[in-house]
This record gives structure tokens, sequence and C-alpha cells, in this order.
């Protein structure tokens, strides 16, 4: 197949990969609005504490804990595998602007097929140390009086998700290769057209 004939308009992908693509995006929806609402908790405790610290020289003792240990690790593991379905994460596309559709398919092809096992292992080890914490009732060392993994339960959540969305990914792309139908969108190239919209 030639590059002008590899040209998939619109992604059309056959019905087993579009239901597990939405089990998937469904999956991130719920993860996106748990974040939405811990960055709204951080945003309220942040503002709670320097009014308390300034107004009253009273500032929540436990709000760094809150935010450092529990907000801003939520925020970012629940969010990542969605970051990486809306092509949110930084990306080295100067290639892109000179190759076709097919040489962009096979370097995102490339690309999830070699993070997949690193992500696959950090769901594992972070998935057994959270495991390993719950089970012998570890306490936090942060000063908060809470077991430790209620602290770690977003590491294995969010690399989990991450790596479903990297299988989903590499599937998609080597299917597209293979079939010459889109499975999966092309990020959208910067400074084009294209990545303006």
């Amino acid at each position: 197949m030639n590059e002008a004939a590899f040209a998939p308009a619109a992604v059309n992908p056959p019905a087993a990969y579009a239901r597990l693509r939405r089990w998937i995006d469904a999956i991130d929806g719920v993860l996106v609005a748990i974040g939405c609402a811990m960055l709204f908790a951080l945003m309220c405790l942040a503002v709670a504490d320097v009014a308390r610290r300034y107004l009253f020289n009273a500032p929540i003792a436990w709000s760094y804990e809150v935010i450092n240990n529990y907000l801003m690790p939520g925020l970012f593991f629940f969010a990542v595998s969605h970051a990486l379905k809306a092509h949110s994460h930084v990306a080295v596309d100067i290639l892109h602007n000179y190759v076709g559709n097919r040489a962009r398919c096979v370097f995102e092809a490339i690309g999830a097929v070699l993070t997949l096992p690193a992500f696959a292992l950090c769901t594992w080890v972070a998935a057994a140390n959270t495991w390993t914490e719950f089970q012998t009732a570890a306490a936090s060392t942060t000063g908060l009086p809470v077991p430790s993994w209620t602290v770690s339960i977003a590491f294995p959540i969010g690399f989990g998700v991450l790596t479903l969305r990297l299988a989903l990914n590499a599937i998609g792309y080597a299917a597209t290769l293979v079939t010459g139908r889109a499975f999966v969108e092309l990020p959208s190239i910067s400074g084009t057209e294209e990545g303006a919209e």
C-alpha cells in the first residue's frame, strides 16, 4: 500500500475495538471527574489555609500533608491516561512535519509498544507495594494518622489505566498500519491548521 493510498479519512474501528475503547474512556471519565473534584478541593484548601494564616494567624496544620500526599498525586495520576487520549503529553513532533501518515502511524505504534512494558512494570510494582501496605496495616509517615495504602493507591490506578490506554493505542496503530482502516486518530501536528483546532 503506497503513502497516497494510506490516508484513512475517519476513525472507524471494528466493534470489539470500539467497545474496548469505550470501556477505557469510561474509566478515564470517572478518574478525571475525581481529579477535578480533587483540584477543586485543593483550591478551596489552599485559599482557606492562606486566609487563616494571614487573617487569623492560624494556618490549617494538616493542609500541606493533604495537598502533597493526596491531592497532587491524585490530580496527576488520575489524569495521565486522559492526557494521552487527548494527545496532551509533551511530544517531539518535528519529524512529523516531513513524513506521511504511514510513518507517523509507525512512530506512534513504536512509541506505544516501547513504553507499554515500562508502565506495566510500574503498575505491577505500585500495586504490589500498595497491597503490602494494606496487608501489613502500615501507617503513613507523612504526619497524617492514616494507613499508608491510602496515600499510595493513586499510583497503581493511574499507571494501570495508562497501561491499558497504551495497549489500546499499540493495537490501534498496528491494526491501522496492517489494514489501512483507521482504528485510532493520529495526534495533530503543532504549527499546522490541524494542530490549531
